[in-house]
């Protein structure tokens, strides 16, 4: 089993913080994202309470009828709302040929429910990504309470994403604020991913989340600790059970800033593993998941610091909305079937 670094954000948000204890701290985020882009994080300002009351608002969704779900069941390839289980196919959106039998695996055992960014989007932009990036969020009705703890914990979130690419600045001898004009309208998103209880056994390779990389800036985590959890691929090619502090956040940058920093940092494929089989009835787990995206207007092009003469640019500059847009219809079930 593979422990994930763990870093304490505390120093960052210290005011009286030596210079020495920064550049420690910057080492510690550049090391851990070039060698296996994961890292758990602790001294951040959200509190427990903040997570424990999104994930108990969060069960109390899923524990209503399929029927009620279904009321707010998300249309087509549209990333608001609900997607009931196993209608989803995260290895779907990989490209890599030594998965090519992970995309032909049975689809993911979890349901979702996905909400995105809340605020005002000038008029342009809402012309040009108002059924995308920006698309209307769906509320159920129950439990009452749903909207007003998704969408703190979702400002919460993109705070806490916000301090964290002034971090990855730093980190990569940029100006703190280098990434706010991209993501000044984020078209970030937050899904909660629900694994129920395995009561019948899973497919012949069918997982409660299929092999695949994150597709944006960063992506943070709120786990559980029930069994069925997060495993890495390996530099090697072997699956890794992964080791996460309990009350930490897990933080791993997905293929957008990979593309940045020149792949500097990795975008590291992982899946959810289902749980052994004497723990399958006692499995059921409820991970928060946001998943930070750049404005969808922001080109991706490779970092100043991140080129040299030697390696040059790997990459050409990509449109983020498109390609966000693109992988996320991917994932879907259906799409696959047109």
């Amino acid at each position: 089993m593979q422990r994930i670094p763990l870093l304490d954000l505390s120093t960052y948000y210290h005011a009286q913080r030596s210079p020495q204890e920064l550049k420690q701290l910057l080492c510690q985020v550049d090391e851990a994202l070039c060698e296996i882009g994961f890292l758990c994080i602790k001294g951040t300002p959200l509190t427990p309470q903040a997570v424990q009351t999104a994930q108990r608002v969060g069960m109390h969704f899923f524990d209503l009828p399929l029927a009620e779900k279904n009321q707010v069941k998300a249309l087509k390839h549209a990333n608001r709302g609900y997607t009931g289980l196993a209608e989803l196919g995260l290895s779907y959106s990989m490209d890599a040929s030594d998965l090519k039998q992970d995309r032909q695996a049975p689809s993911d055992l979890f349901e979702r429910y996905r909400i995105g960014p809340d605020q005002n989007i000038a008029p342009a932009l809402m012309a040009l990504y108002g059924q995308t990036a920006y698309a209307p969020n769906i509320w159920p009705e129950q439990p009452p309470e749903f909207a007003p703890a998704m969408q703190s914990y979702y400002q919460q979130m993109n705070q806490l994403a916000q301090d964290l690419l002034a971090l990855f600045a730093l980190s990569l001898g940029l100006e703190e604020k280098w990434f706010q004009d991209k993501v000044d309208h984020s078209m970030a998103s937050l899904a909660l991913n629900h694994y129920p209880a395995q009561t019948v056994q899973p497919l012949a390779g069918q997982l409660r989340a299929g092999p695949h990389t994150d597709y944006g800036t960063l992506t943070i985590v709120a786990p559980t600790a029930a069994p069925g959890g997060l495993q890495i691929r390996t530099k090697n090619g072997q699956w890794q059970d992964v080791s996460v502090e309990p009350g930490t956040f897990v933080v791993n940058i997905g293929d957008l800033m990979a593309q940045w920093t020149n792949d500097r940092w990795v975008s590291t494929v992982h899946r959810v593993a289902n749980p052994g089989a004497e723990q399958a009835l006692n499995s059921r787990r409820l991970s928060l998941v946001f998943f930070h995206q750049p404005n969808p207007d922001a080109i991706i092009d490779c970092l100043p610091t991140c080129v040299d003469a030697v390696t040059g640019k790997k990459y050409l500059p990509v449109n983020a909305g498109e390609y966000i847009n693109a992988k996320i219809n991917r994932h879907f079930k259906s799409y696959l079937a047109g």
